[in-house]
């Protein structure tokens, strides 16, 4: 038997092995349960698209809404959400929400890190996505497109089921 096709099949395996980083990309991390909070979109004049103020409010607080879900790293290196993209607000930020005395607060922060094979549950009250400035009404049962940016895995796309608060 000719030792050739044994040496390229090992040269192969080696480079292969070299590209692991880069045919994994997101792989490192998994998404579950990928939701957001149904919203009514305000229009630039401050008039609902097509509901009351009161509905507005009751169904995501307006031209905001918020994602949520679990974020699991397979990694045994920790690694950090660092934005969130989405074509149905004008703006997504990361955000926190914290009792400050009697009252609770929200505010941004700059990453969501994910510990070396562990997971974040993103969820109301705590660590969310907010959705800022909503291009169009967000139903129950509809799916938005988010594309989560890592540090270390790169962009993951997913989609998040619209759910009733």
């Amino acid at each position: 038997m000719s030792k050739l096709p044994v040496l390229g099949i090992l040269i192969f395996t080696l480079i292969l092995s070299a590209c692991e980083p880069w045919l994994t990309t997101g792989a490192s991390i998994e998404v579950r349960d990928a939701w957001a909070r149904a919203a009514t979109a305000v229009d630039m004049s401050g008039q609902e698209t097509m509901a009351t103020k009161e509905s507005a409010s009751m169904e995501g607080m307006g031209s905001v809404s918020a994602a949520y879900m679990i974020l699991h790293n397979k990694r045994t290196t920790p690694d950090r959400l660092l934005r969130v993209e989405s074509e149905v607000a004008e703006a997504v930020e990361l955000h926190i929400s914290e009792m400050a005395g009697d009252v609770m607060t929200m505010r941004p922060i700059d990453f969501i890190e994910v510990p070396p094979n562990g997971e974040v549950e993103v969820k109301p009250g705590g660590i969310h996505i907010m959705l800022i400035g909503l291009k169009r009404d967000l139903r129950p049962g509809d799916k938005i497109p988010l594309v989560l940016v890592f540090e270390n895995a790169g962009e993951i796309s997913v989609e998040a089921e619209v759910r009733s608060p």
